[in-house]
């Protein structure tokens, strides 16, 4: 008897022992379960948000494209008025085109005249610096030749000095 009451006391504390650590494994549980869920709560909440901006930014896009089709509707429209006036100040223009046409082809004749005369004193320009450039390269062989003939005299001088200078 007393070892059936030995076994059922080691048996309880055995059964207490377990008891305790699922319960610790229990409260773990709960734990990882509620931080879970909040962790899931706050990912919702964000995800609610992401697509409310997403809505927000397809109606702004909207917007946008409206605004974009009205401003190239503008623009076509624009672009006719300004063909609509050329038209006119061509027309317009037409009329005094001719006294015009006749100033500006006096003016072209007058322009045509000096460019001649420019392009004439450029030419001379020209021959008178070809002339120049002959000039300074046949100053460049007089000066070669005289250096040399320079040279050659101080060559003679020095010899000329020294036979002079040892027959004294």
């Amino acid at each position: 008897m007393t070892l059936r009451y030995d076994d059922e006391v080691y048996n309880g504390a055995a059964w207490k022992k377990e008891r305790e650590r699922l319960e610790t494994k229990i409260a773990d549980l709960s734990r990882a379960y509620d931080s879970s869920l909040a962790a899931q709560s706050e990912q919702q909440s964000q995800i609610v948000a992401l697509h409310s901006q997403v809505r927000e930014l397809r109606s702004v896009l909207n917007d946008a494209e409206a605004d974009r089709a009205l401003l190239q509707k503008a623009r076509r429209g624009l672009q006719a008025e300004l063909e609509t006036i050329k038209m006119d100040a061509v027309d317009a223009t037409r009329i005094n085109s001719d006294r015009e046409l006749q100033t500006l082809q006096l003016k072209n004749q007058d322009l045509e005249r000096a460019l001649g005369e420019t392009s004439d004193r450029v030419e001379m320009a020209y021959e008178r610096m070809k002339k120049a450039e002959l000039h300074a390269q046949d100053c460049q062989v007089e000066l070669g030749k005289v250096r040399v003939e320079n040279s050659e005299l101080d060559k003679l001088n020095v010899s000329y000095g020294w036979s002079v200078s040892t027959t004294r």
